[in-house]
């Protein structure tokens, strides 16, 4: 593969990386607070965002990452020479790279299935009998419970891929 094709992917691993952690921070610190700080005013907001693309948004960003770490990861380590893995450069950005996986993982199966399971319910609330919107209401809130969780565990992770990352060609 060419030397540009390769920086091309290298700048674009970066900017999606920074993409990413800026918009898992940003949701995770300030705007489902926020969101949750407004109550049932927050619902239209949710269902603003989800109609913005912000689900696809945070499953495409996060996954062509992952998809070009592995393959500068790859590339790094000669097509995953164990000789090069085992040094210093290759085990930080192969434990960054699994911490990177891992907030992948959870942010898809936790934060992106509960926040489907959220928009959907939401959608439905205003629809729902009065007798319903209570067991509702307590569904949104375990939903959001596991999203915030979710969104705090990816947080970390990501964090610590991308120091990792940042650090591994000095280690």
């Amino acid at each position: 593969m060419s030397v540009i094709l390769f920086l091309v992917l290298r700048a674009t691993h970066v900017l999606l990386a920074a993409l990413w952690i800026g918009a898992g921070m940003f949701f995770t610190l300030f705007l489902g607070p926020a969101i949750g700080d407004a109550g049932p005013a927050g619902g239209p907001v949710m269902a603003a965002l989800g109609r913005r693309g912000s689900l696809t948004y945070m499953a495409a960003v996060p996954g062509t990452t992952v998809l070009t770490g592995i393959y500068l990861y790859w590339r790094f380590t000669g097509g995953f020479d164990p000789a090069v893995m085992g040094t210093h450069a290759g085990l930080a950005f192969g434990i960054g790279g699994v911490f990177g996986l891992a907030g992948l993982i959870i942010g898809g199966s936790v934060i992106g299935r509960c926040s489907r399971a959220m928009l959907a319910l939401g959608e439905k609330m205003p629809t729902l009998p009065p007798a319903e919107r209570g067991a509702a209401a307590q569904e949104m809130a375990m939903l959001k419970s596991r999203i915030d969780g979710g969104g705090k565990a990816v947080a970390v992770l990501t964090t610590i891929a991308i120091v990792l990352m940042a650090l591994g060609h000095y280690i």
